[in-house]
């Protein structure tokens, strides 16, 4: 089977899990169900002593998390920490186990699709511009935040994360993934993989259902691998709802959802982007993971935070917990915050509540 052939099954296997999922009304039957307690959290560990690790404050930082109940760390891992960090992650990784917590990690920046820590740009697209997205005037893409982009048309993309994710697991014995805000949804591609793959110009329709299957491929080659590895991927809660629905439908996906700040869009606060809110916005992201038998996933956005938008977060995180979302994830000690200690602390009160 070529792989044109590949994406035209997995596009349809995709449509019919939609449909199945409307069936079920909700009800969570998938084959590859976690072992995790539900709802359970999850610390975004991003970027931390990077480059100089001292193993105390590793130890005390994985403490910190499992006093709060925290079941999971995810660490964000550039293309290059896979030869340029081994030993730092593999000092995350046992300290982890010693207190009971799995690591997962977030893939950040590969190929520019995907977000993540830092800011920088994919080495693998730097040096592989054959595989590059290209708008209608012919020109790269080209991301603020990371420069050109590589596209999910590319079967060297495509083999690529794949075999990244490999090394990933055999380095450091991760059980689970993270895909963090996909960038390429909404983008239409014109360059020649797009072109030759679908023998036209694509719409929005036909991108969409190229990065569904994208992310379908490589997840259903982790877990043909290990059929417990746990698949999670989240979208900005400001996303436009053909691709939440859609995304939703993304096979061997065990959790979807999104990220945003802990209120509601007539709060105010201090956004990353409008509308980029769990409460009401984040909310959609709820019924389309039940309809399509994803479990639930909210990223508690409490980085690059002034101590008055930590004041609003302590107003409305027990609405937030009352959603009783199956794994929530929180930022420790992120970047950005104007006190520290008073922003974690004031999160710590609630988070702690989740049992």
């Amino acid at each position: 089977m070529n792989r044109k052939q590949f994406i035209q099954l997995s596009t349809s296997a995709a449509a019919m899990s939609a449909f199945s999922g409307n069936l079920l009304a909700g009800k969570v039957v998938s084959e590859f169900l976690p072992t995790q307690k539900h709802p359970f959290l999850n610390a975004y560990y991003f970027r931390a002593h990077m480059y100089t690790m001292v193993p105390a404050q590793v130890r005390h930082d994985m403490q910190w998390m499992a006093d709060l109940g925290t079941k999971v760390v995810s660490v964000a891992v550039l293309e290059q920490d896979l030869w340029a960090a081994v030993e730092n992650l593999e000092i995350i990784a046992n300290e982890a186990s010693r207190v009971g917590m799995e690591v997962h990690i977030v893939p950040s920046r590969w190929g520019g699709l995907v977000a993540g820590a830092p800011k920088v740009p994919s080495l693998f697209s730097v040096h592989n511009p054959d595989t590059w997205m290209l708008e209608e005037n012919g020109n790269p893409y080209r991301s603020k935040n990371s420069g050109v982009i590589s596209s999910v048309h590319a079967e060297k993309t495509l083999d690529f994360v794949i075999e990244s994710m490999y090394k990933a697991i055999d380095l450091w014995g991760i059980k689970g993934v993270i895909w963090d805000e996909p960038k390429t949804f909404n983008k239409i591609d014109y360059s020649k993989n797009a072109l030759e793959q679908l023998g036209h110009t694509p719409d929005r329709e036909e991108s969409i259902a190229a990065n569904v299957s994208f992310y379908s491929a490589i997840n259903k080659a982790i877990k043909e691998r290990d059929a417990a590895f746990t698949t999670s991927l989240f979208l900005p809660a400001d996303k436009e709802a053909d691709i939440i629905n859609q995304a939703a439908t993304i096979t061997d996906l065990d959790y979807f959802g999104c990220d945003g700040r802990p209120w509601a869009p007539e709060d105010g606060g201090k956004l990353e982007s409008s509308g980029k809110v769990l409460l009401k916005n984040g909310e959609r992201f709820i019924s389309a993971a039940r309809n399509n038998n994803k479990h639930t996933l909210w990223l508690i956005e409490n980085h690059n935070m002034l101590d008055e938008d930590a004041k609003l977060m302590d107003k409305r995180m027990p609405e937030v917990i009352s959603k009783d979302i199956d794994q929530y994830i929180y930022y420790y000690y992120p970047r950005n915050l104007e006190t520290p200690d008073f922003i974690m602390d004031t999160l710590k009160k609630h988070l702690k509540e989740i049992k």
